[in-house]
């Protein structure tokens, strides 16, 4: 239901049209999709139309998936998939809408809060622990080998250094802006404060902002 959507769903004629929002005072958040006869800019993806009223909700013409009858690993598959390619548009089109300053700072902020909320849960599913840096270097490791990055851990002077070779989430987005790697800073940040207290880390990049990423962790 934002302009997000038609370029996660790959159809680029598709347009919301909102029609109510509480935050105005109205009796809740309303509007429909449209499908036009040509692709649709960016800034024509979302519509405010109050004049105009959504049709009324048909559960039983609207398009359903057999979820049901899916096993468990194809439900995750489609629950990571939402959620990757979800990051993947709306990390480039927050640099478009706010700038590369402006959407640095809240993709930074937005990955440090997932960070510190979802630590117990990632560090549960990784074998991850409580802890200092040498903790923090093997969990944030640990994650990047399950996102299929390359990566590569040293140690020197009770400083941990991450190597990061590749980041297959952002690979190949055509729009990618240097400040989009902001959001994987701010994740990590997030994680480290999760794992324990005064654990700093540092991102060295190249200016175009993609890998190779170096991590430093101390």
């Amino acid at each position: 239901m934002d302009p997000l959507s038609a370029a996660a769903l790959g159809n680029l004629n598709l347009g919301f049209v909102c029609n109510k929002q509480s935050v105005d005072g109205q009796d809740g958040l309303e509007g429909y999709y449209c499908e036009y006869d040509h692709p649709l800019e960016v800034d024509q993806r979302l519509v405010f139309a109050r004049h105009l009223e959504a049709p009324l909700f048909d559960p039983a013409a609207a398009p359903a998936l057999p979820v049901a009858s899916w096993p468990k690993p194809r439900l995750q598959k489609a629950h990571r998939n939402y959620a990757m390619e979800y990051v993947r548009t709306a990390a480039p089109v927050m640099v478009q809408l706010f700038g590369p300053e402006d959407a640095g700072y809240l993709l930074h902020l937005t990955g440090k809060l997932i960070g510190m909320q979802y630590y117990d849960d990632v560090a549960r599913a990784l074998s991850g622990q409580h802890g200092g840096a040498r903790e923090c270097a093997a969990l944030l490791s640990a994650l990047l080998a399950a996102q299929d990055d390359i990566a590569e851990v040293s140690e020197s002077a009770d400083r941990f250094q991450i190597s990061q070779q590749s980041w297959t989430l952002m690979a190949d987005v055509n729009d990618y802006h240097p400040a989009c790697s902001r959001i994987l800073h701010g994740l990590f940040k997030g994680l480290a404060a999760g794992c324990g207290r005064h654990i700093a880390i540092d991102l060295t990049a190249a200016t175009d902002g993609r890998p190779p990423f170096v991590w430093s962790i101390g």
